[in-house]
């Protein structure tokens, strides 16, 4: 009829039609596109995150391991496309040119990334689930003689030999010992806090052990005579934190002068350590929360009911040792041996 609009019929043309794209809608709904999303682009979000939780050279590694994973490729892959052959041939390259150790702890890394990324809903699976660990060669840390020990310790001015006796009488790291102020000491308790950073989280965490009296002698003479404008027992001549570099630098010179093989302060707490397994007077756990590991078998769980285990360890450390206290030669061992204190950051 004339002057009226004409109209088109819009729809399904039959209820089949209609029922068939329904149906096709809710498969969409049930099972959603994942996101097409860049390595980079998730990557990228991963290290942000890690830079405000982790420690600088953690966050220097991850960022390291992603940048080669992508160099590796020669292109920025999109998510769904990423296959593990994409990652092992990576990590084969890391075996063949570094180790499998390097490889392992590549591998470990993107893991952590991957299941990171699927934490947070970036992406729904993990192409490194099913890649297996390389075969790594063994290795043995080394583990100075006790000779060899001695010597160092005899070789020592007095400062040197306080830090050096400080960490033979807690295992400790040398960072740690730099860390150390003296409000982590209870004189009256005989404990000591050492702080780290070596835990899962990444946060500075304190340890407690006992203060043996070879160690209660040389921390007492140390807080009698201490710069009372720092917080810190081993201070720089400006009362701040002892520099790392000075630290680096004491036990190649102190071996040097002592005329032994080289060898760092993390040897020592080897040392010690090998000491208390080898006396087969402690039990697991004395050795365990001396050396304060976190990761504890079946077995140290079961024996650390035994008690004393805070002061088994320290006293027996106190017996092994067969060097001199120099704490009456100290004038003269500074003035042969030189200072050195006075290092700043």
């Amino acid at each position: 009829m004339s002057g009226f609009p004409v109209t088109t019929k819009r729809g399904f043309i039959t209820k089949t039609a209609a029922k068939e794209w329904e149906r096709k809608e809710k498969i969409k709904l049930s099972n959603p596109q994942e996101i097409r999303l860049s390595f980079s682009q998730a990557s990228t979000d991963y290290l942000l995150y890690c830079q405000k939780r982790q420690q600088k050279n953690t966050y220097r590694q991850k960022t390291f391991i992603i940048k080669s994973l992508i160099e590796s490729w020669g292109e920025d892959k999109i998510f769904p496309e990423i296959k593990p052959l994409d990652i092992e041939q990576y990590l084969d390259r890391r075996f063949d040119e570094v180790s499998g150790k390097a490889a392992n702890r590549d591998l470990r890394e993107i893991n952590t990334l991957f299941n990171w990324l699927i934490k947070k809903k970036y992406i729904t699976e993990n192409p490194a689930t099913s890649i297996e660990r390389y075969k790594e060669e063994s290795f043995s840390k080394y583990v100075p003689p006790q000779e060899d020990v001695n010597k160092i310790m005899l070789a020592a001015n007095g400062e040197e030999y306080d830090i050096l006796q400080s960490i033979y009488h807690t295992g400790a790291r040398a960072i740690e010992i730099r860390r150390l102020k003296w409000e982590d000491i209870n004189f009256k308790n005989r404990t000591i806090k050492l702080w780290t950073r070596k835990r899962k989280t990444g946060a500075l965490e304190a340890d407690e052990l006992f203060i043996n009296n070879i160690l209660y002698e040389i921390l007492d003479t140390l807080y009698k005579n201490r710069d009372k404008h720092s917080p810190y027992v081993f201070p720089n001549k400006s009362g701040g934190r002892f520099s790392k570099y000075t630290m680096d630098n004491i036990m190649p010179k102190l071996c040097e002068r002592a005329g032994v093989e080289s060898f760092g302060f993390n040897a020592i707490r080897h040392y010690v350590a090998s000491l208390m397994v080898a006396g087969n007077e402690l039990s697991l756990a004395d050795v365990q929360k001396q050396m304060r590991h976190k990761r504890a078998t079946t077995t140290d769980t079961y024996i650390k009911s035994f008690q004393n285990a805070e002061t088994n360890a320290a006293n027996f450390i106190e017996r092994t040792q067969n060097i001199i206290p120099l704490k009456q030669n100290r004038k003269a061992q500074n003035k042969k041996n030189g200072s050195i204190y006075g290092s700043t950051e």
